[in-house]
């Protein structure tokens, strides 16, 4: 495991290399949780945080690619606290901690295409199990009893792709089909959806929908809208609930994913100048066989231009 982190850790190094040397053009801020909405109960997709920087150059004249660098953090929680037994468990209790790296690239405003790589833990190497307990006790939440049962450490080298094609754009109105995949050692999965977008925007390639907002020189024009992202997820595999290669002694609790996993996606986003901020209401189905509730959360975001 000292090994798994050394790599992770060399990666970090690299990231604040590359993304120096490259002249980070803007900074953001993301962070997402349940307990945003002020319910009463604090589960599955329990907390996330990420931190991003991202620049963008210009490949050829009708072409815009932006790359992207982001640190993350998710904890994943059943829903009763007081676990006492694997019984108790309906969504495994799991850590992912991970280092990713997307290139976009926009073409003449119809198309968009996004690689990404990543590279992780899932596990108590992960440090989500502290992370929880931390801001538990700090706004004085009941903890959850269970971690000794949580995903077992496994290392995450994982590929993506989406690609997205504009299907109806005004000046007012943008209507997009999207597709995207993902494999490697801890997620298999296949998603469609749609974008659907309402306000004051800018094309593909400058706009905030797409963490795009980042030029090489001046700003990009003021944006004020609302969007709506219904996505359908098949999963073949998913570490953080199946968990990877166990041993004899191993007490980790792991389940069976859904094959299929609808998520619904409204939102709200402004940027201005420097700043841009945004704000999402995620409601989303069962992730396992056995999970007992349908899940909701809030995302919140803000990001910097530093150009």
């Amino acid at each position: 495991m000292k090994k798994q982190r050394r790599i992770i850790y060399l990666f970090l190094v690299c990231v604040c290399f590359f993304g120096v040397h490259a002249n980070a053009q803007q900074i953001g801020f993301t962070t997402e949780n349940d307990a945003y909405l002020l319910k009463l109960e604090d589960a599955y997709y329990s907390n996330g945080i990420f931190l991003h920087l991202g620049y963008a150059d210009q490949s050829s004249k009708n072409t815009k690619r932006v790359h992207r660098f982001e640190l993350g953090q998710q904890i994943f929680t059943p829903l009763k606290r007081t676990t006492r037994t694997p019984a108790d468990i309906d969504r495994p209790y799991a850590g992912y901690t991970y280092v990713q790296y997307t290139r976009t690239w926009f073409n003449n405003e119809k198309t968009v295409l996004q690689l990404t790589g990543t590279l992780g833990i899932i596990g108590p190497a992960s440090g989500g199990e502290g992370l929880q307990n931390t801001y538990h006790r700090w706004l004085q939440y009941a903890p959850f009893l269970g971690w000794r049962y949580q995903i077992s450490n496994q290392l995450v080298l994982n590929t993506g792709v989406l690609y997205a094609h504009n299907l109806i754009a005004t000046k007012k109105f943008k209507w997009m089909g999207w597709g995207a995949a993902q494999f490697g050692t801890a997620f298999i999965n296949a998603s469609v959806g749609t974008k659907m977008v309402y306000g004051l925007f800018n094309q593909n390639q400058s706009s905030q929908l797409w963490n795009a907002g980042v030029e090489k020189k001046g700003m990009p024009n003021k944006e004020l809208y609302v969007y709506w992202n219904p996505k359908l997820t098949a999963q073949g595999y998913n570490a953080t609930i199946s968990g990877g290669s166990k041993t004899a002694a191993d007490s980790a609790v792991t389940l069976h994913p859904k094959t299929g996993v609808f998520q619904n996606t409204i939102g709200l986003a402004y940027s201005e100048g420097r700043w841009a901020a945004q704000i999402e209401l995620v409601h989303q189905s069962r992730e396992t066989t056995i999970q007992l509730n349908r899940h909701r959360y809030l995302g919140l975001q803000l990001q910097y231009r530093i150009n």
